[in-house]
């Protein structure tokens, strides 16, 4: 198959891209699928769960001999700049099991914000001129794949919670993205935000990809690029209780979250079909209802992150506070279990669909 590369993706902050990507790579790759996380938030907490503070401190070291230190910006900063022969460094997870052989990331870096100011939407976009810069993600991942002779099948990457150039760069690079939402006030107004944002991205794209095809007409990846697809969103965060045996949301929450299915209807998927036109944004497959519940996970969502270890296997385990004497409790362990039952069903989604 061809490498899919998804975005994690919502203008709104806190609604948890970051334990979302990393959970949902793991279960692609327990699945035996190749994974590469791109750590694209200049806040780097995707690259701090998974490799550790102190591996992640030593990426960021620079010298005489490794001047971009060992992040994502080793690549970026001589791309952009023209110098010789950028340099890309891997890692794999700090945490260790058969299938984390199948994980690869590329640690982010807080210069992505430097970045981000050098890029120009109006110049580099819109006019054509520099055009390949907003596609520096997948020259990235041609590279790896040619230099450490590894086909991916899926490239996630997580992103800050904005519309900035690194996130409109990262989906022209993207086949797919997902949008995370959270039981607040402001999911549904942001999932609205994204309908209206979008496409004047796409726009813009076609407009800079017209320009600069008319003296590169052979340039098959400037056409081919530019066209992320809906994948469907993701509701998590939610608090849930028992009710007659049967675990359903909370009413707040429950309230939350049929409003986040109004603004997905009435107002993204409808932007989404209506103004964008180059291409099908929305895929048939992708339902109103999320694609995945991901529950409040209280104490254990920290934990994980502490112990540089994905929900999937926390259980195994001790917890690093004082929980339950500790241990976990029976409740904490069918909460992790239910939350990998959906990481697991989402990945089997992304799976059967987005290979098509």
């Amino acid at each position: 198959m061809t490498k899919k590369v998804i975005s994690i993706f919502n203008n709104k902050g806190g609604v948890g891209k970051t334990n979302i990507i990393w959970n949902l790579g793991i279960a692609l790759a327990d699945k035996a699928k190749k994974v590469l996380f791109i750590d694209f938030d200049p806040q780097c907490n995707l690259s701090i769960a998974v490799i550790g503070y102190e591996e992640f401190e030593k990426c960021l070291e620079n010298d005489e001999s490794f001047p971009f230190g060992k992040t994502i910006r080793s690549y970026i900063q001589p791309y952009i700049q023209s110098l010789e022969n950028p340099k890309v460094f891997l890692k794999r997870p700090k945490y260790k099991n058969l299938y984390c052989e199948n994980i690869h990331i590329i640690p982010g870096d807080f210069w992505l914000n430097t970045f981000a100011d050098y890029l120009n939407v109006g110049s580099d976009v819109n006019g054509g001129n520099g055009i390949h810069r907003f596609l520096v993600i997948e020259s990235l991942i041609k590279k790896i794949e040619e230099e450490k002779n590894v086909n991916y099948d899926y490239v996630l990457i997580d992103l800050a919670p904005s519309f900035n150039t690194l996130v409109r760069l990262a989906l022209y690079c993207s086949d797919y993205f997902l949008v995370p939402c959270t039981a607040d006030l402001f999911s549904a107004y942001c999932v609205g935000l994204i309908g209206e944002v979008l496409p004047s991205f796409i726009d813009d794209w076609i407009q800079g990809k017209r320009k600069y095809l008319k003296s590169n007409q052979y340039d098959k990846l400037v056409s081919n690029k530019g066209k992320p697809k809906f994948g469907g969103w993701i509701f998590n965060g939610f608090d849930t209780r028992v009710k007659k045996g049967a675990i359903d949301k909370i009413a707040a929450d429950k309230a939350q979250f049929n409003k986040v299915i109004d603004s997905v209807e009435n107002n993204l998927l409808p932007k989404l079909k209506s103004d964008i036109d180059d291409y099908k944004c929305v895929p048939s497959f992708v339902p109103i209802e999320p694609v995945a519940e991901i529950e409040d996970l209280n104490t254990i969502a920290p934990d994980s992150i502490v112990q540089n270890t994905p929900i999937q296997y926390l259980s195994q385990e001790k917890p690093t506070r004082e929980i339950q004497a500790g241990s976990w409790s029976q409740g904490q362990k069918n909460l992790m279990s239910r939350m990998s039952d959906q990481y697991n069903s989402l990945a089997e989604y992304i799976i059967k669909n987005f290979e098509c």
